[in-house]
């Protein structure tokens, strides 16, 4: 069943965010947000964060955390405002550790079709092995 043009603009955001995430444009992916965005994660917290300025905090921090990486969607699923992607990311740290993980970004969009919320639910063990590699601590 072809998606309506309010679902084609939810599902052509995320494969935007990955994109820009994949190149490491903050201000592209800043643009798919909403001014009061909230982005929620295990490194963030179940506060999480919250705006542009800590949204571009994150963002910089993130893409300049990896290198020669990948991040794209396995799936969009789809059901109102909400739109779920199982996502797969291969790449190596800026410390040239490898990282393989998968994820899973949940998205609410607000009415303007702008993420309103963006929940990441992931498994945190490749991050925390490469930063004990990192940080000399082995395995």
């Amino acid at each position: 069943m072809p998606r309506s043009p309010a679902e084609q603009h939810m599902e052509n955001a995320a494969r935007a965010y990955f994109a820009n995430v994949t190149k490491g444009d903050v201000e592209g992916i800043l643009a798919l947000f909403a001014d009061d965005a909230q982005l929620i994660n295990p490194m963030t917290g179940q506060e999480g964060i919250q705006g542009k300025a800590a949204l571009r905090s994150f963002y910089q921090r993130l893409v300049s955390s990896l290198v020669d990486y990948h991040a794209g969607p396995t799936d969009i699923v789809i059901e109102g405002n909400k739109l779920v992607a199982p996502l797969r990311l291969v790449g190596k740290t800026a410390d040239g550790i490898p990282l393989e993980m998968n994820n899973l970004n949940f998205w609410t969009f607000d009415e303007d079709g702008k993420f309103k919320i963006l929940r990441i639910y992931m498994d945190t063990h490749p991050y925390r092995q490469a930063l004990s590699q990192a940080l000399g601590g082995g395995k």
